[in-house]
């Protein structure tokens, strides 16, 4: 009987252990929300994993982080809560304020939303509209149920008219639906090292979403890498035409991109808990900068301030008549 009972104990221990691995391996470690089951969902187009669903990523760089803010003169008087400018090529911070408070973060949510969009579907891949989706509310695309988009299509609805309609459409393109989406979009922040950021829906609606406007550059630093993300974001009207959905036109008001040169777009936000918000992307000379505003009441406006001393201290005279 001695010999017997701890002979029971090694195999019960055994077993355990045995049992906990093979759950583990069923997880994906998410550093914000803890483990997701991939196999919680069972998603469409026979797509098993977050994983397994890429059809294009990039290196995520999660060491990379906005460098300690260089010497700058006449700074601005912005009237954000927080703001940020940071030169692309070396990571130099040239201008900040509050740089690292969480903040909400309105629609700028879409950014991520695009990301993971353009990595698990192709650029050609078609999408069926929901009732859900299509009835989400607020900005929208204009899309209806039961109608047929691409991606590319749904992404310019996305970013242009910020639509809130086609945010859904592509979460549930990417992963089967919306819940699982988002647990997506929360791995994802974990892989690119956004430790004050976390994502509540893939729309922005939902003000329980926050973020930094530090980790906000790194998420539009690695959205850049995508030349399709590019080619969207600094479109400033789009007409869609198709047999399987009605007639859009679409046009981007509200990022600077037909008055401040070398302004390449990005994202604007607005809820009334967050505030006026921009993500903005300039090259000029050859000299790349992306600056984020949070919680402004003229987001345009310290954008453009903004830029105008961020260029000056990299060297690159910047003319128009905006102020």
């Amino acid at each position: 009987m001695w010999i017997i009972l701890p002979l029971i104990l090694v195999f019960l221990a055994i077993f355990i252990l045995l049992k906990n691995r093979a759950q583990t391996d069923l997880k994906i470690f998410d550093p914000l929300a803890g483990a997701v089951n991939v196999n919680e969902n069972p998603r469409d187009l026979n797509k098993k994993d977050y994983v397994l669903s890429l059809v294009n990523s990039y290196d995520p760089e999660p060491n990379w982080n906005p460098s300690k803010q260089t010497s700058t003169f006449n700074e601005p008087e912005v009237i954000a809560s927080a703001a940020i400018m940071v030169d692309l090529d070396t990571g130099n911070v040239l201008f900040e304020k509050n740089s690292t408070q969480r903040k909400k973060i309105a629609s700028l949510t879409k950014i991520m939303t695009g990301v993971l969009a353009l990595e698990h579907l192709n650029f050609d891949d078609k999408v069926t509209v929901s009732q859900k989706a299509s009835t989400i509310g607020e900005n929208a695309m204009g899309i209806s149920a039961g109608e047929i988009y691409t991606v590319e299509e749904l992404m310019y609805g996305l970013v242009l008219n910020s639509g809130n309609d086609s945010a859904y459409a592509l979460a549930e393109a990417s992963a089967g639906n919306v819940e699982t989406f988002v647990k997506w979009m929360n791995v994802k922040a974990g892989e690119l090292g956004l430790k004050d950021t976390y994502f509540a829906d893939p729309s922005g609606l939902d003000d329980s979403t926050y973020s930094t406007v530090s980790d906000l550059v790194k998420l539009t630093r690695y959205a850049l890498k995508s030349p399709k993300f590019r080619e969207v974001a600094s479109t400033l009207e789009k007409e869609l035409y198709g047999d399987d959905h009605k007639y859009l036109y679409l046009y981007n008001q509200t990022n600077l991109l037909s008055t401040y040169p070398g302004v390449r777009g990005v994202k604007t936000g607005y809820t009334e808990e967050a505030g006026l918000c921009l993500v903005t992307y300039a090259l000029n000379d050859g000299k790349e900068v992306v600056g984020v505003v949070l919680n402004s009441i003229d987001r345009k406006g310290d954008m453009i301030l903004m830029l105008d001393h961020s260029f000056s201290s990299l060297g690159v005279n910047v003319v128009h008549n905006l102020l």
